[in-house]
């Protein structure tokens, strides 16, 4: 079983202070301390409304945007919308759509072959737009970087629009307008939107009106983007999952049918790990213009048979991905493990899944992981970190021996010369060893304070459940309670193990999923654990799922 460390917040002595203020639960207001919250945006965070989102006008360049597509659109000009082949990409474009459909004869939507053309914007989509009299081009979750695809478009004499939320490097753009809430003269007070929920500011301030008919499909994007679950996200994920379980929208519907999901059920879980991968699976093996035509059809039939097809190319990505996984792993075998970095590479390794085996590899080893394909003398990779080490300032270190690389603190995508592979890994290895503690190298887990069994009742276990939805920047809380005794020994039920452990004369019913905890669970007569709380509403009591243990006078 993998070691974590326990990082445990001691109890802030302002938790009390603002749970008596606020009439909340103590351990309620050390979750928020811990996450910094503020005590003004509380009732914002227990009931997230749309009255706080920001004025879309607060974005850079957007109204330089909406005045050009109108005029586009008057003068009944030739424009390319360009999306990513991604989730976010998709949506982005799904809810662009819902402004473009009243003008078919002005709006055309492309998304690049992965394989074929690579991601992003390119020069050869710019020659074919301008063959086709295109005058303006937007690009939706890409177009950061494209420096000389913009100048290219630019002496073409055709406008660029770029609605992007990916982080800014020192290559300077100048599209006619640049909508990226991290531009360092952008006023707007939030910069953690995705793509998706760029779209709908766009579609906000083109239509002067809150635009909830396209909130399902920001919540798709928001989920599937992996973008911290606070302030506006927050609130536009909560409204996003409710318009996603109520949808008509016949995309939703057939991925639902074909992911045997109960679309009034829908939870991020469904989202991140049945839905997601589907849509994401044409890019990854086919073409993604396929998913957006998913989104796009007004044909139920036609959008049963694309989700069908998406289910069986996500099939075959997961088939490619285990093979393509087991060459790397074996590779790591036969070379041994770096010591900070993993760097594998294979000849032909299809590009699709290069993202998800170097997550997978991370994740085992935990270790900022690279993998490459090559194709004669150049190869492509994805690179995926721990919360410990930032890609893209390490990638920094390393560009004399890259040819091109982007993203974000903990993906990244890399091009690079077979010739400079060995010395790439010489250098990352280095780089990341300058900056790396040995404990940073061991999985953490941040426990929110001490939890004894006397402070568990159903309205801590309601008021927990208030901060859902869980993700990224917005954790489930966990807790952590010591020397406790087991009741017995656990019992199977299905995919999970019961137990009953009391502790000051107090029994609670706790779940185990994990046989490496179960295995130290069984050898124990006293554990610590570190758990999260969940409503059992048909006992009405709380549940304990234990998400680690250790003996009882063991050191985190």
């Amino acid at each position: 079983m993998r070691r974590h460390l326990w990082k445990v917040k001691e109890l802030n002595p302002k938790a009390k202070e603002l749970a008596k203020a606020y009439n909340i639960s103590t351990f309620l207001a050390q979750v928020f301390l811990n996450r910094g919250i503020k005590k003004e945006d509380f009732a914002s965070v227990l009931d997230p409304k749309f009255t706080s989102l920001h004025c879309p006008s607060l974005l850079p360049d957007i109204e330089k945007a909406v005045v050009r597509i109108k005029q586009a659109v008057q003068r009944k000009e030739k424009v390319l919308v360009f999306g990513d082949y991604d989730v976010d990409g998709i949506t982005s474009l799904a809810i662009f759509h819902e402004f473009a459909k009243e003008f078919p004869k002005v709006f055309s939507f492309y998304i690049p072959h992965r394989i074929q053309e690579g991601y992003g914007l390119n020069k050869e989509a710019i020659a074919k737009a301008n063959e086709e009299r295109v005058s303006l081009i937007v690009t939706f979750d890409c177009g950061t970087g494209a420096t000389e695809e913009i100048e290219l478009a630019k002496s073409l004499k055709i406008d660029v629009i770029v609605v992007d939320h990916h982080l800014i490097g020192s290559n300077s753009i100048e599209p006619f307008a640049f909508i990226n809430p991290r531009r360092e003269d952008s006023k707007y007070p939030f910069k953690d939107l995705s793509a998706g929920a760029l779209s709908f500011k766009l579609l906000q301030a083109l239509t002067d009106s809150l635009p909830i008919q396209v909130l399902d499909l920001v919540a798709l994007s928001l989920v599937c983007d992996v973008v911290p679950l606070k302030g506006e996200n927050r609130a536009l994920l909560k409204g996003g999952l409710k318009a996603l379980r109520q949808s008509s929208r016949l995309a939703i519907k057939a991925l639902c049918k074909a992911g045997s999901v109960k679309q009034e059920n829908i939870d991020t879980f469904h989202i991140g790990y049945i839905l997601g991968p589907r849509i994401n699976a044409s890019g990854r093996v086919a073409h993604a213009q396929e998913s957006l035509e998913l989104f796009l059809t007004e044909d139920e039939n036609r959008a049963q048979e694309l989700a069908s097809k998406l289910s069986e190319y996500n099939k075959l990505r997961r088939s490619i991905e285990a093979q393509i996984l087991k060459e790397a792993e074996q590779s790591i075998r036969d070379n041994g493990c770096d010591e900070h970095a993993i760097v594998v590479s294979g000849d032909d390794w299809h590009p699709g899944v290069l993202g998800i085996v170097a997550s997978r590899l991370a994740d085992k080893y935990y270790r900022p992981s690279f993998v490459f394909s090559f194709n004669q003398d150049s190869g492509k990779g994805s690179a995926r970190s721990i919360e410990s080490v930032h890609l893209i300032e390490m990638l920094d270190k390393c560009a004399d021996s890259l040819l091109i690389y982007g993203g974000h603190s903990r993906a990244a995508g890399v091009e690079i010369k077979r010739e400079e592979l060995e010395n790439f890994r010489e250098k990352i290895n280095a780089s990341i060893k300058e900056d790396l503690s040995p404990q940073d190298c061991i999985p953490t887990i941040e426990v929110d304070a001490r939890l004894d069994f006397t402070n568990i009742d159903m309205g801590l276990a309601e008021s927990l459940e208030k901060l859902k939805p869980y993700g990224e920047g917005n954790p489930k809380p966990l807790f952590i309670a010591c020397n406790i005794s087991k009741k017995g020994v656990p019992k199977k039920i299905s995919s999970f193990y019961s137990l009953w452990l009391e502790d000051s004369g107090r029994t609670y019913e706790a779940i185990c999923y994990d046989k490496d905890i179960l295995e130290i669970i069984n050898y124990a007569d006293n554990l610590d654990i570190v758990f999260s709380l969940q409503v059992n509403y048909y006992h009405n009591t709380p549940k304990l799922i234990i998400r680690d243990c250790r003996l009882s006078g063991g050191e985190s």
